[in-house]
């Protein structure tokens, strides 16, 4: 009886295995729009963030003389608050939202990477953008949250009767639903990228290292690039 128990197990065990993997795999690709986005903040905030941390609390001091100052972790601390704020906003959110604000995390860090000289510009647009587009979400389900679960006799106080009450909440709240969805599927998103790209192309890039931060221009002028 046991062994015809195992035998059992050891043939069903591939079947356990696959539908396990099979489920690792939705589980991944359903939540692959957070992943990217916890990625990009990652990268944000242990690379970008730090350089950018080190160089404001840097200053050069006389031989023997001073100390430098403690490095915060101010920029670290506003992308963490902004990812876990977006985090909240998207759970449970259907598409395309979650995918909008994974793309303006990834194109925000791109363009962070690929433009140093406004390195510090862009990660505050970058992140007020993200929160901003956050809030107007967590608003847009409160909303619609809100409309929903009041009955249209509740309403019928202020507005007259029931049946008023229905059309008048009825035709409001589609109104206000399409008003959101344009917002978040377009507007927002559509502000947020538009003036990223403004910012990236507004200052023209250095023709001797077009990677070079400010930083490193100021260093090149002082040592008349190292002569």
């Amino acid at each position: 009886m046991i062994f015809d128990q195992i035998n059992s197990f050891l043939l069903d065990l591939p079947i356990y295995l696959l539908n396990g993997l099979l489920w690792l795999v939705y589980a991944l690709v359903g939540s692959l729009s957070a992943l990217l986005s916890a990625g990009a903040a990652t990268v944000m905030a242990l690379v970008v963030d730090s350089t950018v941390q080190q160089l404001s609390g840097s200053r050069p001091l006389r031989q023997g003389r001073g100390e430098s100052p403690p490095i915060t972790r101010t920029a670290q601390i506003l992308t963490a608050g902004v990812f876990l704020l977006w985090f909240g906003a998207q759970w449970g959110m259907g598409a395309p939202v979650p995918w909008i604000g994974a793309a303006m995390w990834l194109t925000g860090l791109a363009a962070v990477l690929i433009s140093p000289a406004q390195r510090f510009n862009l990660l505050w647009f970058v992140k007020s953008g993200v929160a901003v587009y956050a809030l107007a979400v967590i608003g847009s389900r409160l909303y619609l949250n809100m409309t929903s679960e009041v009955s249209p006799e509740a309403w019928a106080g202020m507005l007259g009767t029931a049946q008023t009450a229905v059309n008048i909440v009825a035709n409001t709240r589609g109104n206000v639903t399409t008003v959101i969805v344009w917002a978040l599927w377009l507007v927002i998103p559509l502000g947020y990228f538009s003036l990223l790209v403004q910012k990236l192309f507004q200052n023209p890039v250095s023709l001797v290292n077009p990677l070079a931060s400010y930083a490193d221009m100021l260093a090149m002028l002082r040592d008349r690039g190292g002569r």
